[in-house]
C-alpha cells in the first residue's frame, strides 16, 4: 500500500512539475515577443486567448492609459479569477476581460494595434481556427500586427497571405513556433 501510495505521489509531482514548466515556457515565450515587438505605452492589445493571466497581466504593466489589453475568457469563472488578478495587480485602468466567443467577437472593426493569440492548434475544430483567425483579421487596425504561437504556423500564414499581409515573420521560441504578421 505505501509504495502505491509513493508512486501516485511521484506521478502527481511529475505531473505538478511539467504544468509549472509549460505555464513558466509560455509566460518566457510572451516576455521575448513583448520585448520584440517593443509593446508599451498606449496603443490597444486584444489577447483571444488568456489562459491564466499572467502573462495578460504582465503585458497590462508595459502599458500606460490610455493603453488597455482586453482578454477574451471562456467561461465564467475563468472571468472572476482573472479580474481578481487584475485587482490585486493593479492594473484595473488598462486591462479588461470579455466574456465571449473568438468566433464572433464584440468588437468594431480595426480597434487593436495587437492581437495575440496563444496555441491557436488547439482551437477545435479545426475548421474553426480559420473563423478565429478571420475575427482577429477584423478588428486588427490597418498598421496593426497579429502575433500566433503554434506548433504549426504554416496553414495560418496562407491565410493571412490572402488577406493582404507582407511582413509575415516565423520563429521559434522555446518549443513554440511564432508568428508576426503586420498589417501593411
Amino acid at each position: 500500500m505505501i509504495v502505491v501510495i509513493g508512486i501516485i505521489v511521484v506521478i502527481v509531482v511529475i505531473v505538478v512539475g511539467i504544468i509549472g514548466w509549460l505555464i513558466w515556457q509560455r509566460q518566457k515565450v510572451w516576455k521575448k515577443i513583448s520585448t520584440d515587438l517593443s509593446i508599451r505605452g498606449d496603443v490597444q492589445i486584444l489577447d483571444m486567448s488568456i489562459g491564466n493571466g499572467k502573462t495578460f497581466i504582465n503585458l497590462a504593466k508595459q502599458l500606460t492609459a490610455p493603453g488597455k489589453i482586453m482578454g477574451i475568457v471562456k467561461n465564467e469563472k475563468q472571468a472572476q479569477q482573472v479580474k481578481e488578478l487584475i485587482k490585486e495587480e493593479a492594473v484595473t485602468d488598462r486591462a479588461k476581460v470579455e466574456l465571449t466567443d473568438n468566433t464572433n467577437l464584440p468588437f468594431t472593426d480595426h480597434q487593436f494595434n495587437y492581437v495575440l493569440i496563444s496555441n491557436l492548434q488547439q482551437v477545435k475544430p479545426a475548421i474553426t481556427q480559420g473563423r478565429v483567425l478571420q475575427e482577429a483579421i477584423r478588428v486588427l487596425a490597418f498598421k496593426g500586427t497579429i502575433v500566433i504561437t503554434a506548433t504549426t504556423v504554416q496553414r495560418y500564414r496562407q491565410l493571412l497571405e490572402y488577406y493582404r499581409f507582407k511582413d509575415i515573420k516565423v520563429k521559434q521560441i522555446g518549443g513554440q513556433r511564432v508568428m508576426v504578421a503586420r498589417r501593411n
